[in-house]
């Protein structure tokens, strides 16, 4: 550190949080590529699976032969964490390997100003919840029945 730098406030660094999965149409399409990423995706990249190990290998299969029975611990992580993703039902917060992946609805439209974006307007009194766009769906895709209330 420079004496010159004593006593003078360093500039924080800027967090910027980036999706790491696309833009999905529903909340539970974000959960199956998220699950996907963990089992399948990652794994490769990471060359935990080999690239050209068979379409149906993931992360929950992958042992047998091309381990010699043994999976690796690292990729039991894997697993493990989309198996935490897929058994809390509308699970939309998943921590893993330090990182921490939200499952997060975000309005269509933002107003920003020079000061950031703009607070509601007294002509944006909602006293209506948002329609559904999307039928409740399981873990497989199925629609489950509306909640009562």
């Amino acid at each position: 550190m420079d004496r010159g730098d004593v006593g003078r406030a360093r500039p924080r660094p800027m967090v910027v949080r980036v999706p790491v999965e696309p833009v999905e149409a529903s909340a539970h399409a974000a959960r199956r590529s998220l699950d996907f990423s963990l089992t399948w995706m990652w794994p490769r990249m990471r060359d935990l699976i080999a690239y050209d190990a068979a379409l149906h290998t993931d992360a929950r299969t992958a042992g047998g032969a091309a381990f010699a029975g043994r999976q690796p611990a690292e990729l039991t992580e894997y697993a493990a964490a989309a198996d935490r993703l897929r058994a809390g039902g509308r699970v939309n917060r998943l921590e893993f390997q330090g990182s921490v992946y939200e499952i997060a609805r975000t309005r269509r439209l933002v107003r920003w100003g020079p000061d950031g974006p703009e607070g509601p307007r007294p002509s944006d009194v909602g006293t209506q919840d948002p329609a559904r766009l999307h039928p409740l769906l399981d873990e497989d895709g199925r629609i489950l029945p509306e909640p009562d209330g």
